[in-house]
């Protein structure tokens, strides 16, 4: 089982450097055309690896739907799914700041009414589990977040690949409690 992991397209609020969190914000022109190209690239990446893709899921974020609506416009793919749990970090009371500005405010990044990464991963984790075993083995996609993208690929190699681009997409290989990552992040072009 494979399951293509892609990040959503680029907001107002990624330009602008800024924790959207769960903020329901709508992906910009050039969101759209990284979510587009994100599409050509799953349909590549399934032909590099054998991968069938046969569901698309996202997180509940209006950022995250947009994504998968326009991938599985290129990919042949109906959105049937959204997950609350796939959701970007809560940021507490930083969501909406610059994110210069609250990591100079909050230098250990524990942000008041926010969520720990250990909790993100731990729920982002679980609904992929979910996932996987709602579609018993066959191929899918989930749109996510930044966030959920590097702690899941981290977890999963040790290494923290850092702030992932918007519309990077990571496949993994395998299934509940036995995820690794089949091919790393591929950027955005």
């Amino acid at each position: 089982m494979r399951v293509a992991l892609i990040r959503h397209g680029q907001t107002d609020w990624n330009i602008q450097r800024r924790y959207q969190g769960w903020h329901g914000l709508d992906l910009n022109e050039i969101g759209r055309a990284q979510a587009q190209e994100a599409g050509g690239r799953l349909v590549a990446a399934g032909s590099a690896t054998g991968a069938d893709w046969r569901w698309l899921a996202s997180s509940t974020s209006p950022r995250a739907v947009q994504t998968a609506e326009i991938v599985g416009e290129v990919a042949g793919l109906e959105l049937r799914e959204q997950v609350r749990d796939l959701i970007e970090r809560g940021f507490g009371v930083a969501e909406g700041m610059l994110i210069d500005e609250a990591r100079t405010r909050w230098p250990d990044r524990d942000y008041e009414g926010g969520e720990s990464t250990a909790q993100v991963l731990a729920r982002s984790l679980a609904a992929l589990d979910a996932l996987a075993a709602q579609h018993a083995g066959t191929d899918g996609v989930v749109v996510s977040h930044g966030t959920v993208l590097r702690l899941i690929v981290g977890e999963l190699t040790g290494t923290d690949p850092g702030s992932l681009p918007n519309g990077a997409i990571a496949v993994l290989d395998g299934g509940p409690g036995a995820w690794r990552v089949e091919v790393h992040p591929v950027p955005s072009a």
